[in-house]
């Protein structure tokens, strides 16, 4: 049995959620799954891969979970790791989806030290009532809405690639 950690950071519930998610499709999918906090600290090197995600604030990963990329980054690197993020609109949305793709600040570091098999933005949870008068007019007017944006089919669908992808690694490891 595979043993795969989904860590992450939440702000407010929306990514600890997403990452719930995630653990149970591919607990549903026949792995042994750990579900933590990036607070935690667990280390990676009991797992044999790891999805790690955080909610965007102000352009980047909330800073525990880019601690933990940046303290467990050797480890990282040797295993199949999947990251994502939870923000204002998803990576499919059709005006600025290829934007969110650029977000954090930080992907492209991560990227470089971790090597992620694949990298996605999911869309959050919104509360408009927290955000500054301009932001509010320019997220509604780029098609953006109030509440829960989050598509759990295609976040359930990436869990399921992931699973996929594991499969064919266990079936390429026991063949050889």
């Amino acid at each position: 049995m595979q043993r795969v950690l989904v860590s992450y950071a939440s702000r407010f519930g929306s990514t600890r959620e997403v990452a719930a998610r995630i653990g149970d499709t591919l607990r549903a999918r026949g792995f042994v799954v750990t579900l933590r906090a990036v607070e935690d600290g667990t280390p990676v090197d009991g797992y044999d891969a790891v999805v790690l995600g955080s909610g965007v604030y102000d352009g980047s990963w909330t800073t525990d979970a880019t601690a933990f990329i940046r303290r467990q980054a050797p480890m990282l690197a040797q295993k199949p790791v999947w990251l994502f993020s939870v923000g204002s609109f998803g990576d499919q949305h059709p005006v600025i989806g290829g934007l969110m793709r650029k977000e954090p600040k930080e992907m492209g570091e991560f990227e470089e030290a971790v090597h992620p098999r694949d990298y996605r933005v999911f869309a959050g949870v919104i509360d408009l009532r927290h955000w500054p008068t301009w932001a509010r007019l320019l997220f509604q007017a780029l098609g953006g809405r109030d509440g829960d944006n989050r598509s759990w089919p295609d976040i359930e669908a990436w869990a399921d690639r992931i699973a996929q992808a594991l499969d064919r690694k266990a079936t390429e490891r026991s063949s050889q």
